[in-house]
């Protein structure tokens, strides 16, 4: 004979459900989460808005420095102003002008990522036409290894009530 599993009672809305244990203990974690959750988006809007004004205040501020310190009474906001140049491919068109100074100034970055193709190789038994394609995996890990990312969690509402 199986064992019975517990019951509880959970209300939503009102209404009184039964249900079992770990199953009201997701209902309750749900519902705490989405509360946070509303909270949390309440408060990043509000602080968003306040840099902002602070932001907009330090640039009217800022003179010839990259760096504007704005003072309160119990605190203070330190804003710094950056920039970045963002090259084109097409900057190689002036490298015969710059002589030396074009190696001073630009440096081309390559990096390599995964392609699906390649989780599909080594996540299946499909060779792909080569030979003994254990050994290859083998040496594609000496130079590849796997990052366990945070797993991504949603929770929202339920719109139709189930």
């Amino acid at each position: 004979m199986k064992g019975v599993k517990e019951v509880k009672k959970v209300q939503v809305g009102g209404k009184k459900h039964l249900v079992l244990a770990e199953d009201a203990e997701i209902e309750k974690l749900l519902q705490r989460g989405l509360s946070l959750k509303r909270k949390i988006k309440d408060l990043d809007e509000e602080l968003d808005s306040i840099q902002e004004r602070l932001i907009e205040i330090a640039r009217n501020r800022q003179k010839e420095t990259t760096t504007v310190t704005l003072d309160g009474i119990t605190a203070r906001a330190v804003v710094t102003f950056r920039e970045s140049y963002i090259v084109k491919d097409e900057v190689e068109d002036i490298k015969v002008p710059l002589g030396p100074l074009f190696e001073m100034f630009f440096e081309k970055k390559s990096e390599y990522k995964a392609t699906p193709d390649f989780k599909k190789f080594m996540e299946s038994d499909h060779a792909l036409g080569i030979e003994a394609p254990e050994k290859v995996k083998a040496d594609i890990l000496k130079y590849v290894s796997v990052k366990e990312t945070k797993p991504y969690l949603k929770m929202e509402e339920k719109t139709d009530g189930k």
